[in-house]
């Protein structure tokens, strides 16, 4: 039996990077066992904003993956994710998770 998650890891990257996120954490089974992604807009003066249509909105297209996983996975897979994509623009944060589980 695996054990349950203690953390909730938040990944926040532009939407082009959604697909060679996703790949690579599907490439990582062991590490990341399931994850949730979901579209974001991105605010604030650290976003950098593409294209005419970002710049005119004035917010960033961004997706947003989180992870429930054990606390001694987050480095390894973070490492694994700054080796594979070393110049993207993804900002984390990492959240104790409290309880999780599936209701039936």
């Amino acid at each position: 039996m695996t054990a349950k998650p203690d953390s909730l890891l938040t990944l926040i990257a532009p939407a082009a990077l959604e697909d060679n996120l996703v790949d690579l954490l599907l490439a990582l089974p062991a590490m990341a066992g399931g994850f949730t992604t979901h579209r974001a807009d991105g605010h604030g003066r650290e976003i950098a904003l593409v294209g005419a249509n970002e710049n005119v909105r004035g917010r960033g297209d961004r997706v947003c993956i989180r992870l429930a996983l054990q606390a001694d996975a987050v480095q390894p897979l973070l490492a694994e994710l700054r080796a594979a994509l070393p110049d993207a623009n993804v900002f984390y944060w990492l959240t104790p998770l409290i309880d999780c589980g599936r209701l039936s």
